[in-house]
C-alpha cells in the first residue's frame, strides 16, 4: 500500500532504487538510477523525491549525480574509437544517471512506529508538497510556521504546468525562542543578498506572528539601503499618478510576475514596513554649544542622513549623547596605547564625580590647572599633572572623534524617542551610521546593542520579541581570543537572548571567522554563494562535496537552508524585497526631487490616509513665500511628533498659512502644547 498523498503518481516513476555490495541503501541515504522519461529529465540537485521502505515512505533530497557506463577505464573508450572522436559508434553504449538521495524523514503507515528503515528496491517518485512539509517537520513545530524560502521541485503542479512549489517554513519557537533561536546568514557580498533576506524574514515574521508584539533593530551601513523601508516597491498610477511618475522616472519598475507568484505561494502580502523609525547623529559642526540640548528641537536637516527631505523626515530622530553617555565606552574611542592604567583611572574619576557634559569636563580641568599654578604639588585629587594634561589633550578632540554623536551640553530627550528606548509593536528601527566610519560607527553599534541587552535583562523591551540584525558579524564577534564589550554582549545574546526575548540575526561573508558560540547557537542558518577559500574551512565539513560545489555557483536569490527540524539542508529561493531599497529611495523621495507642493503632499501622505490632490495644494499655496509654507508644514509635523496632531492635518496646515501671516514655529508649538498639558494636569 503506497502513501498516495506523498508520491506524485501523475508524473509517474522517475527512477528505481539500486543497491550494491559497495553502496547499500541505509536509513539515511539511498541511490537510484533515473528513467528516460521527460519528467525524470527534470531532476536536479536539491529536488525532493520519495521511495518506499518496509511499511513506510522515505522522503529524500537529491545530491551527488553521477553518470555510469560499463567501461572499466577511460582507455577502453579511447581504443574503441581508435583515438578518433569523429568516428561513429557501431552500437550505442548504455549509460545511466544515478543520484544519491539523503533521507529527510520516514513516514510509517502506523502512527505508533518511528523507526527508520532503508528503502527497498522499487520505483522512485517526485515528492508532493504534503510529503515535503511532513519531511521538514512542520507537524512537530512548537510555534508559528514562518516562511523562509520557496522550494521548487522538478514535477509540475496541477493542470497549470508550473513547477511544484512548496514553502520552506521554520519553527517560530526555534527562530525567536524560547526553544532555540537566532539566524545566521553567510555569503559573498553583493551576491548572496544577505540583507535582502534578513528584511524578507523580518517581514515574514511580522506578518505571521500575530499573537505577539514583535519589533526589529537594524543598522544601515551603506548609503540609503535601509532608509526607505516604509515605501512600497511600486505605486499604482490610478492611486497616485504624481508619485507613480516619479517611480518611473527613477527606473523603479516594481516586482516582476514571478516574484508576485512567489509571495502568493508563501502566503505573504506585498507591503512595506508601516512603523519605521530612523535614528541618525548630528552632522559634524551642527552642535550649537548650548548648555542643554533638547532632542525634540533638533532639525532633521541637521542630521547626518540621506532621509532628510521635507515630508519624508517625520520618521527620523536624532542620536545625540552627552559625555556621561560616552564615558563608559572610552575603551572603544581612544587608541589602546593611550588607555593605560593612569588614563583609565582618570576616566573613572570623571564618572565618580558625575561629570556629565563636555562643558563640565572643561570646567573640571580648568580647576585642576588653576590648582597646579597656585600650588607646588604635581598631583590633583591623586592624579599627576602629566596625566591630567594628557587627558585634556585627548578629550579635546573627542567631539570630532565622535563625529556628531557627542554634544557639549546636557542632552534632554523629553518626548522625543531614543535610539535605545523601548520598542513598539511591528516597529522597524533603523540606526543610520552610513556616513560614519571607524570609531564612531563602532561606538554606536556597541552602545545601542549593550543598552538594548540591558533593557532585555530588565524586562523593558516593550515587545514580546525583538530581532537584532548585525551585518559583518565577523567584525563585531570575531573568532579567537580577542574580546570586547560588544563581542561579550553578542555572545551573551546568542547564549541567553532567546530566554530574554532577544533574537540575533547575524550575517557575514566568512562564517569561519565568527566566534564559535555565536554561530553554534544559531538554530537556523542560510548559505548563499560562498568563495572557495571559505569552503575549505572545517565549518562546512558536514556538507557533501556536491553541495559545497553548488554553493560556489549559486545564483542570486537562491540559498541553502539548515534548520533545527531539518535532517538535511534544503535549497530554496526567495523573492525580491517588498520595499524600496538603495538609490531609488533618494531618487524618488530625496530633497532635490521635491518642490514646495510635493513636500506638502509627502507630509500629508504620512499623516492622513486621505491626502489632498497635488492640484489643490498648488492652488492653496500659490503666492505664499516658500519659507512660510515650510514653517507651516514644520508646525504641523511638530504637533504630530508630540502626539497632539490635528484630526485634519491639511486643514491645520492651511490655518497655519494664514495665522497672522506667520505660522507657529516648532519651539513655540512645543511650548504651547506643554502649557496645555500642565493646565489639564
Amino acid at each position: 500500500m503506497l502513501h498516495d498523498d506523498f508520491l506524485d503518481l501523475t508524473s509517474g516513476p522517475i527512477g528505481r532504487v539500486v543497491t550494491s555490495e559497495d553502496q547499500p541503501a541505509t536509513a539515511h541515504e539511498f541511490y537510484f538510477w533515473t528513467a528516460e522519461t521527460e519528467a525524470a529529465q527534470n531532476l536536479d540537485i536539491g529536488h525532493i523525491v520519495a521511495a518506499e521502505a518496509e511499511d513506510a515512505t522515505a522522503v529524500a533530497v537529491l545530491d551527488d549525480p553521477r553518470r555510469y557506463s560499463d567501461l572499466q577505464s577511460f582507455l577502453d573508450d579511447f581504443y574503441a574509437f581508435d583515438g578518433d572522436p569523429a568516428l561513429e559508434a557501431l552500437s550505442e553504449r548504455v549509460e545511466i544517471l544515478v543520484f544519491r538521495a539523503r533521507v529527510l524523514a520516514t513516514k510509517h503507515r502506523s502512527e505508533r512506529k518511528k523507526s527508520k528503515r532503508p528503502v527497498r528496491t522499487g520505483p522512485v517518485f517526485f515528492a508532493t508538497s504534503a510529503a515535503i512539509e511532513y519531511a521538514l517537520g512542520t507537524d512537530d513545530f512548537a510555534g508559528h510556521k514562518i516562511p523562509m524560502l520557496l522550494h521548487e521541485n522538478g514535477n509540475e503542479s496541477g493542470a497549470s504546468g508550473s513547477p511544484q512549489r512548496t514553502p520552506l517554513y521554520v519553527d517560530g519557537d526555534y527562530l525567536l525562542g524560547p526553544e532555540a533561536g537566532h539566524l545566521n546568514i553567510t555569503g559573498m557580498s553583493g551576491l548572496s543578498t544577505k540583507t535582502s533576506h534578513a528584511l524578507f524574514t523580518i517581514s515574514s515574521t511580522f506578518q505571521t506572528v500575530k499573537d505577539k508584539k514583535v519589533a526589529a533593530l537594524m543598522f544601515n551601513v551603506k548609503g540609503a539601503d535601509l532608509l526607505f523601508l516604509d515605501k512600497p516597491v511600486e505605486v499604482d498610477p490610478e492611486d497616485d499618478p504624481e508619485l507613480s511618475e516619479r517611480y518611473e522616472k527613477a527606473g523603479q519598475r516594481g516586482l516582476p510576475r514571478e516574484d508576485r507568484e512567489m509571495y502568493a505561494s508563501l502566503g505573504l502580502e506585498i507591503k512595506p514596513f508601516e512603523n519605521l523609525r530612523i535614528f541618525a547623529p548630528l552632522a559634524f559642526g551642527k552642535d550649537r554649544g548650548e548648555r542643554t540640548v533638547h532632542a525634540q528641537d533638533l532639525r532633521v536637516k541637521d542630521l547626518n542622513t540621506l532621509r532628510h527631505a521635507r515630508g519624508e523626515d517625520s520618521c527620523v530622530y536624532p542620536i545625540v549623547w552627552d559625555l556621561e553617555d560616552v564615558l563608559p565606552h572610552a575603551g572603544r574611542i581612544f587608541d589602546p596605547t593611550d588607555m593605560d592604567d593612569k588614563f583609565k583611572g582618570f576616566v573613572e574619576f570623571l564618572r565618580d564625580r558625575q561629570v556629565r557634559t563636555m562643558n563640565g569636563f572643561h570646567a573640571e580641568l580648568d580647576e585642576a590647572f588653576e590648582y597646579f599654578e597656585e600650588s607646588e604639588s604635581s598631583y590633583w585629587n591623586g592624579h599627576h599633572q602629566a596625566t591630567v594634561a594628557k587627558v585634556r589633550n585627548r578629550f579635546g578632540i573627542l567631539p570630532s572623534k565622535c563625529a556628531g554623536l557627542l554634544v557639549h551640553g546636557r542632552v534632554e530627550y523629553g518626548d522625543s524617542p531614543e535610539v535605545d528606548g523601548p520598542f513598539g509593536d511591528r516597529e522597524m528601527r533603523v540606526v543610520d551610521i552610513s556616513h560614519l566610519s571607524g570609531v564612531p560607527q563602532d561606538l554606536v553599534v556597541t552602545k545601542v546593542i549593550n543598552s538594548v541587552w540591558e533593557m532585555a535583562e530588565q524586562g523593558r523591551l516593550g515587545v514580546d520579541k525583538l530581532v537584532i540584525f548585525v551585518d559583518e558579524l565577523n567584525k563585531y564577534a570575531p573568532s579567537g581570543s580577542r574580546t570586547s564589550s560588544l563581542k561579550d554582549t553578542l555572545v551573551d545574546i546568542s547564549a541567553r537572548g532567546r530566554h530574554l526575548n532577544l533574537t540575533l540575526f547575524g550575517a557575514q561573508q566568512f562564517r569561519s571567522k565568527v566566534d564559535d558560540e555565536v554561530v553554534g547557537n544559531a538554530a537556523t542558518s542560510l548559505y548563499g554563494r560562498i568563495g572557495d577559500e571559505e569552503l575549505t574551512n572545517s565549518s562546512y565539513r558536514s556538507f557533501s562535496q556536491t553541495t559545497r560545489e553548488e554553493l560556489l555557483q549559486l545564483e542570486k536569490g537562491r540559498l541553502l537552508l539548515r534548520h533545527a527540524h531539518y535532517a538535511v539542508p534544503v535549497f530554496g529561493t526567495f523573492p525580491r524585497p517588498m520595499v524600496l531599497m538603495g538609490k531609488q529611495g533618494t531618487d524618488i523621495f530625496g530633497s532635490s526631487t521635491q518642490d514646495a507642493a510635493t513636500s506638502v503632499l509627502s507630509v500629508m501622505r504620512n499623516l492622513t490616509g486621505k491626502p489632498p490632490k497635488i492640484t489643490a495644494i498648488r492652488s492653496d499655496i500659490e503666492g505664499v513665500p516658500e519659507e512660510q509654507i515650510f514653517e507651516a508644514l514644520d508646525a504641523v509635523q511638530a504637533a504630530h511628533r508630540t502626539g497632539h496632531g490635528a484630526a485634519d492635518p491639511y486643514k491645520n496646515f492651511r490655518w497655519n498659512l494664514t495665522r497672522g501671516n506667520r505660522p507657529l514655529r516648532r519651539r513655540e508649538t512645543s511650548q504651547i502644547l506643554s502649557g496645555l498639558d500642565r493646565m489639564r494636569d
